[in-house]
């Protein structure tokens, strides 16, 4: 069966009770928690939000609504810019995932994830920045790295095309670099939709398998800056699927771009494509 979730971005402005409820109505089993909602306010993509106000004991409370109804909070969506070029704008990046690391730990949520970041109206490989935006992401990622691991949390990395890391190789080289550098260990968050234009569904297992922390369930059309919903792009979701099942089964795979309207008709797409992938892969073996 396949670990299927949402992101609690998909019911923003709707309360953690109201969120989790839904979840739980539709079936399902896991999500990423952002501070999209009334009790938990604050998120601001690509940026540094506000926090006022929320402390670990009330991401604690929130995470209870999920899990108390059968709902795993698999990671808390941060989702900054890791690769600013202000040194003193990285350093309070570090300290604000420092703060989400201490709520991650006291609410028994295993993952932290981010994208990588961008300087808006110059997203992208910039050659005049390219190779300094690489050091910069992995002077953050590093102490937040470190001080997550030891509070038993771990980063997760969406990587995209569209930046500073733009294929499942580079992300690779990315994780073994840090782990032989600082011996730290960075995961992926594997978003398919966001490798369409340079890596097909087996290379993007080739390179990640062995790394993927879990999954958003997006797609996109090859050429299109922007996502669509899951069936509604380029990936062929079948060999994804079959994929999925060979090297990452049971690896929460998390919804994103739907809502609560339409997010029971993506999350059937979701579950078709596994169920046939599966039956695929039955068939050879008969």
């Amino acid at each position: 069966m396949l670990n299927l979730g949402i992101t609690s971005r998909s019911f923003n402005g709707l309360t953690i009770s109201d969120t989790a409820e839904r979840m739980a109505a539709g079936g399902f089993r896991c999500t990423e928690l952002c501070f999209v909602h009334p009790e938990l306010p604050g998120w601001t993509y690509n940026g540094i939000g506000s926090l006022e106000g929320i402390t670990p004991a009330r991401v604690k409370e929130a995470a209870r609504e999920f899990t108390g109804r059968g709902i795993a909070v698999t990671s808390l969506g941060i989702f900054t810019d890791l690769r600013n070029p202000d040194p003193d704008r990285r350093a309070a990046v570090i300290d604000y995932a420092r703060r989400y690391i201490e709520f991650a730990a006291e609410a028994g949520i295993p993952y932290l994830a981010s994208e990588c970041g961008f300087t808006p109206g110059r997203r992208g490989i910039n050659t005049d920045t390219y190779e300094t935006d690489y050091e910069n992401i992995k002077a953050t990622i590093r102490p937040i790295c470190l001080e997550a691991e030891k509070c038993g949390v771990h980063l997760a990395l969406e990587a995209c095309v569209l930046d500073i890391i733009p294929s499942p190789r580079r992300l690779k080289t990315l994780i073994e670099e840090l782990e032989e550098e600082s011996h730290i260990r960075l995961g992926a968050m594997l978003d398919p939709a966001n490798f369409l234009a340079n890596s097909d569904e087996e290379g993007m297992f080739y390179y990640l398998k062995h790394d993927i922390s879990y999954f958003h369930g997006k797609d996109r059309k090859i050429n299109a800056t922007y996502g669509v919903n899951l069936g509604d792009g380029d990936i062929d979701w079948k060999k994804f699927m079959e994929l999925y099942i060979r090297f990452a089964d049971k690896k929460p795979f998390i919804l994103e771009y739907c809502n609560k309207d339409n997010c029971l008709e993506i999350k059937k797409r979701a579950e078709d494509y596994y169920d046939a992938a599966f039956q695929t892969i039955i068939s050879r073996l008969n």
